[in-house]
C-alpha cells in the first residue's frame, strides 16, 4: 500500500480520473491518497459539504484500501464511486451501508451559444443577495457566501435590479474548475437564465483551469440535459455511509 503525496502521483495511479484529481486538492492540508493493486482512494475533508473518499479500481484491492482509509480518517468520510464498485464494497463490508446516487459531470470543451441574458461576477457587497436567492431557490446548497473555498459568484439581474439567478466558482482545484450553488428564482425559470449563468462560470473556469466539473442530482433530468448541452459528460456515482468503524489494529502501514 503506497501513500500518494503529490498530484502527479494521484494522476498516475488514477489515470488522471477527474474526480480523484478534484479530491486531491488538499493533500497537504488534511487530504490523503493511497494506491494498491491497481486501486486508488483519495480522501478530502470538507469538500463540497462532505468528507469525501473517492474510490477507483478493482473491487478486491479497493475494498482493502477503503477499510484502511476509514481506519485512519474516521467514519465521517463517505466512499464514493461507480455503482458497480460500490455494490462490491457493500458485499465485502458489513459496516458499509448504501447512500444516495448523484451525477458527476465534467468536460474540457464547451458548446458555444449566444447568451440571452447579461451575466457578470458579483461584487462582494452583493453577496448578501445571493443568500436571498439560495433561500428561495436552493436552500440545501452547500455553496454559500462565506463558506471556505467558495471563491466568487456570478449572477443575472432583473431590470428592477434584483438578483434572479446565480452560480459559484467553488472548491475548484489545480487543473479542474468546479461549478456549484446554481439557483434560479422560480418566477424566471425556463427562460434560459440558468443556462446562461452556468455557461458564463464554466467558460471562465475552463479558460483558467483546463477542465470543468460539477455534481447534479441523478433524477434532475432537466439540469442533466442542460449540462450535456453545454458539453459536459455524465457519470453516475454512488455514496456509501460508514455505519460503524471497521475492526482493525490501528493505522495501516503506508509507504
Amino acid at each position: 500500500m503506497q501513500q500518494l503525496r503529490t498530484l502527479g502521483e494521484v494522476a498516475d495511479a488514477s489515470r488522471a480520473d477527474p474526480q480523484c484529481m478534484w479530491a486531491a486538492q488538499r493533500l497537504t492540508a488534511g487530504g490523503v491518497a493511497w494506491a494498491d493493486g491497481g486501486a486508488v482512494v483519495v480522501g478530502c475533508p470538507a469538500l463540497s459539504g462532505r468528507d469525501r473518499l473517492i474510490v477507483r479500481g478493482p473491487p478486491g484491492a479497493a475494498a482493502g484500501l477503503v477499510r484502511a482509509a476509514i481506519e485512519v480518517l474516521g467514519p465521517t468520510f463517505v466512499p464514493i464511486g461507480d455503482p458497480s464498485l460500490m455494490a462490491s464494497l457493500l458485499a465485502q463490508n458489513s459496516w458499509l451501508v448504501p447512500g444516495n446516487l448523484f451525477g458527476w459531470m465534467d468536460g474540457v470543451r464547451l458548446t458555444r451559444r449566444e447568451a440571452s441574458h447579461k451575466v457578470r461576477w458579483l461584487a462582494r457587497q452583493e453577496w448578501p443577495d445571493v443568500g436571498r436567492v439560495l433561500g428561495a431557490a436552493f436552500p440545501d446548497s452547500y455553496a454559500r457566501p462565506g463558506v471556505a473555498d467558495v471563491r466568487r459568484w456570478a449572477g443575472v439581474m432583473a431590470d428592477s435590479g434584483w438578483l434572479t439567478s446565480i452560480a459559484a466558482d467553488a472548491w475548484s482545484a489545480p487543473g479542474i474548475g468546479f461549478l456549484a450553488g446554481v439557483a434560479v428564482l422560480p418566477e424566471v425559470r425556463r427562460a434560459g437564465q440558468g443556462r446562461d449563468v452556468c455557461a458564463f462560470v464554466l467558460d471562465a473556469l475552463l479558460a483558467a483551469r483546463g477542465r470543468v466539473a460539477l455534481m447534479v442530482g441523478n433524477s434532475n433530468e432537466a439540469a442533466i440535459r442542460m449540462y450535456v448541452g453545454l458539453g459536459l459528460s455524465y457519470r453516475l456515482q454512488q455514496v456509501l455511509r460508514v455505519e460503524r468503524r471497521p475492526g482493525g489494529r490501528g493505522r495501516p502501514s503506508v509507504g
